[in-house]
């Protein structure tokens, strides 16, 4: 009987032994397939996420071919095709220094230098570079201003809403400040229309610079009114080659262009006006060519966006840089409007965690198209906010 319970006991072990090898070997192909079916599911997400992007990347890049032209080409051709009778102007928005980008620099030039390291190159051939310069310089923000004309900026318009938020001293100390360390300035209101009107002299050209803002109740700037206006144009006319008017215009945070900017912008074309440069938006607004009493073409970019602003909405960080080209027909002393191409830049903030390297300009078309390939440091949302970007650019300049 002892014998037999003994057997009976070896069996009933032999059969749980059993059951729980195969248990085991079952219990770890499960496991085993578990761990290659999310291999599998990870590869091919990576695949479809690298998949996804290089789409995204062959999407950006015609929409960026079919709007803006290359821009290192451009500097090739500017140098190159004509070189001694092209005059290369490049333009940008608003320069804004709001409390975020204030504290942020503070009295650190390098700080604010660096925000501009990825897209000063587009300056470099240029021989004018022109913005808005929209706030009072004050012994605080010096240091603001002098990056600013390291970036490549060399003539500004001082006619906006903001010219006199420090008073009457502080808009001639801005004027005073920037002049001094190699910045002209145009749109400061005078009795002669000869200092109310920047001439400049490029490769044999005189190039005249004009600039007015809206009427709020500022003065010693040049507030827009037609008789004025069709004053400066004849005398422009008489004394320089071609016409650029800078317009401080607009409503802010829309893309839309109003009725005033159309009607303001035909008024300057049919007096003179060459080429218009409009600000204040604080976001891209579309541009448009309209011809003028002699038939010729006449650009008008009603709104660049800001160059440098700390707004946290992605419309008002998405900013174009205008490059024209100019050609100057000495035998006929004529300028005409030879070639335009647009760069799109983001002004983006890297959040306050970061004390340095917090706000980049961002050079959009360069960023997406290295995006994945081991030569961005862009993070995936920021990556995002890219291609958002390019496509309400492309949006806006097409309409």
């Amino acid at each position: 009987m002892a014998n037999n319970r003994r057997r009976k006991t070896r069996k009933s072990n032999a059969i749980i032994e059993t059951i729980s090898n195969k248990n085991f070997i079952i219990i770890s192909s499960i496991l085993l397939l578990l761990i290659i079916l999310c291999i599998v599911i990870n590869v091919i997400l990576h695949i479809n996420e690298s998949k996804k992007i290089s789409e995204e990347q062959m999407r950006i890049a015609k929409h960026v071919e079919d709007v803006y032209t290359s821009a290192e080409a451009d500097l090739d051709d500017a140098n190159n095709y004509k070189s001694d009778s092209i005059i290369r102007i490049s333009a940008v928005g608003d320069i804004l220094l709001g409390d975020s980008l204030k504290t942020y620099g503070s009295n650190d030039n390098g700080l604010y230098t660096e925000i501009f390291s990825d897209i000063s190159k587009y300056f470099k051939d240029s021989n004018i570079v022109v913005g808005t310069y929209e706030h009072n310089i004050t012994n605080d923000n010096k240091v603001f201003a002098n990056a600013i004309r390291e970036s490549g900026i060399n003539l500004v318009t001082l006619a906006h809403n903001h010219a006199l938020d420090n008073g009457e001293e502080g808009l001639y100390a801005t004027k005073e400040y920037l002049e001094s360390i190699g910045i002209e300035t145009t749109g400061v209101y005078s009795d002669e229309i000869s200092d109310r009107i920047k001439i400049k002299e490029e490769r044999g050209a005189k190039i005249a610079f004009l600039s007015y803002t809206y009427d709020d109740g500022e003065k010693r700037v040049n507030i827009y009114n037609e008789e004025m206006v069709k004053n400066d144009l004849q005398y422009a006319k008489e004394n320089a080659d071609y016409t650029i008017v800078l317009m401080h215009w607009g409503d802010v945070y829309k893309n839309e262009v109003n009725e005033d900017q159309k009607n303001k912008a035909k008024f300057l074309i049919d007096n003179g006006a060459d080429l218009i440069i409009g600000a204040h938006p604080s976001v891209v607004q579309p541009m448009e060519i309209i011809k003028n009493n002699e038939g010729e073409d006449c650009l008008v970019a009603y709104s660049l966006g800001d160059y440098t602003s700390d707004f946290r909405s992605e419309n008002s960080n998405l900013e174009l840089i205008l490059n024209i080209q100019l050609y100057y027909n000495s035998e006929e002393n004529r300028v005409s409007l030879y070639k335009v191409d647009y760069i799109p830049i983001y002004m983006n903030d890297y959040g306050i965690k970061y004390e340095k390297n917090r706000y980049k300009l961002l050079d959009m078309k360069n960023e997406i198209a290295s995006y994945g390939k081991g030569g961005s440091t862009l993070d995936k949302k920021t990556y995002e906010k890219l291609v958002r970007g390019i496509d309400r650019l492309n949006g806006i300049i097409q309409k």
